[in-house]
């Protein structure tokens, strides 16, 4: 039977889950309503938000090997 611990990992691996599907989603807003700029000029609004949202990713993959980690340790799951 699964423990408090257990269904707490899958709990926080679900919000991972849905916070990295959000964070693509505003992603692809926020992209679509920015335009490029033309030229050789430095790095533009839609090449800085893209970044942004890199870091906002590895970030994500980040708690979830976190997380993995601990479930591990702790013996409670394989793979969250």
């Amino acid at each position: 039977m699964p423990t408090a611990s257990q269904h707490r990992i899958t709990e926080v691996t679900d919000i991972l889950r849905s916070l990295r599907n959000a964070v693509n989603g505003l992603e692809q807003l926020e992209l679509a309503q920015v335009g490029n700029l033309r030229g050789e000029q430095t790095v533009d609004s839609k090449q800085s938000l893209s970044q942004c949202f890199t870091e906002f990713q590895r970030c994500i993959t980040d708690m979830e090997d976190a997380l993995a980690s601990i479930a591990e340790a702790t013996g409670d799951v394989s793979t969250p």
